[in-house]
């Protein structure tokens, strides 16, 4: 007789993509099976393995989100994991994290929490794309889901990474977009309920939604454009060229899996 197989959502928690409301979300429908595991420090990393060990670990989680864990996806005989990945235009997450970092605690081990504290938009992303600048907006989601890469102060994503990150993209069973998060939710609940036909995933209010907000994205970037000026613009959009081709990969797959049209 065999062992039932074990179901298992693992949220990919990118920093700064609506994974706090994910999380949320997932808490309110398993309240007591789940849990997170990250690193020491905010720069870390965690493997497939580390992240395997974990779940293997703690038998009763449904449930588990990490921002530092890396793909690919665990394998294991007595495991069926559910992936949940949200990606989000390169540049409107920069000023989310300018706009996050801000709100944290002056001792924040986050070299870049420092440097947001203390000067505008424009001073924050010249420094991100300085030499002394983190990953945390240079091509950072290529960086997540390629996953090579250990240590998210000095990491710099090359072509190799881009190229797996989009193979590993094209993989996943889901992917969502924070600009279209009420439809994504609907299909992360459509995806799920075969495993967990008890879940109900409200598109609920984001959590850590920056005041003042546009609505269109759009809007958003022309603003952030404006701000920084042409030629800081344009370094921005060159250092997130791969982020941008992920952006543009996942909106095809996401249109494609819901049969929605994005001419």
């Amino acid at each position: 007789m065999t062992n039932a197989v074990r179901d298992v959502i693992v949220h990919y928690h990118i920093f700064k993509n609506a994974g706090t409301t994910v999380d949320a979300i997932l808490h309110a429908n398993f309240p007591g099976s789940n849990g997170a595991i990250e690193g020491e420090y905010p720069w870390d990393t965690l493997t497939s393995q580390d992240l395997l060990n974990f779940i293997l670990d703690n038998p009763r989680l449904d449930v588990v989100s990490s921002h530092q864990a890396r793909l690919p996806v665990p394998m294991h005989p007595g495991l069926r994991v559910h992936p949940i990945v949200f990606l989000r235009h390169p540049i409107d997450r920069v000023e989310s994290v300018y706009k996050f970092e801000r709100r944290q605690a002056p001792d924040s081990l986050s070299p870049s929490v420092r440097i947001a504290q203390n000067t505008d938009l424009r001073g924050f992303v010249e420094w991100g794309l300085s030499d002394a600048g983190t990953a945390v907006f240079r091509n950072f989601q290529t960086i997540h889901l390629a996953g090579r890469q250990r240590d998210m102060r000095s990491a710099r994503a090359t072509s190799a990474d881009h190229l797996v990150a989009a193979a590993r993209l094209s993989e996943l069973p889901f992917v969502g977009l924070v600009d279209s998060f009420e439809e994504s939710v609907s299909a992360l609940q459509r995806k799920l309920r075969p495993a967990f036909p008890a879940i109900a995933l409200p598109a609920e209010t984001a959590l850590n939604r920056s005041e003042g907000r546009a609505d269109r994205l759009s809007v958003r970037i022309e603003r952030i454009a404006t701000e920084l000026g042409d030629s800081l613009f344009d370094d921005l959009l060159s250092q997130n060229g791969f982020d941008l081709d992920l952006y543009r990969q996942a909106t095809f797959l996401s249109a494609d899996r819901n049969g929605r049209d994005v001419r």
